[in-house]
């Protein structure tokens, strides 16, 4: 292992930088894993993973989490929540937040269409 290996990075330093919104960003990875910081604000599409749980942590923000068969959840800075393998989901914000999701190194997104 380097010195470089054992470098903090901070995210939120890394999310308030970021000019674009949504940023979907891999920030760590390992054996069959990986981290990805995301700053989102707007309603994300309908989708599910058949090969993996999603793993939501809010940093900042208020993120809620819509479900096709269940109530929707609404998640605040500090709290979490693991979506499982296979469930139908979207995400909302009202306001920039900031979010970390864990995740299979490759996970399957399934796009699914909109329902009235």
């Amino acid at each position: 292992m380097t010195h470089a290996d054992l470098t903090p990075t901070d995210l939120l330093a890394v999310a308030h930088a970021a000019a674009n919104v949504p940023l979907q960003q891999v920030f760590a990875s390992g054996p069959g894993h990986r981290a990805r910081l995301s700053v989102t604000q707007g309603v994300g599409p309908w989708h599910h993973h058949p090969n993996t749980p999603e793993t939501f942590i809010v940093l900042e923000g208020v993120l809620t989490l819509d479900f096709r068969d269940a109530d929707p959840v609404t998640l605040e800075r500090g709290h979490s929540l693991t979506v499982p393998v296979g469930l139908s989901h979207r995400s909302r914000a009202t306001e920039r937040t900031v979010s970390l999701s864990l995740e299979v190194a490759e996970p399957q997104v399934v796009l699914e269409e909109e329902r009235s």
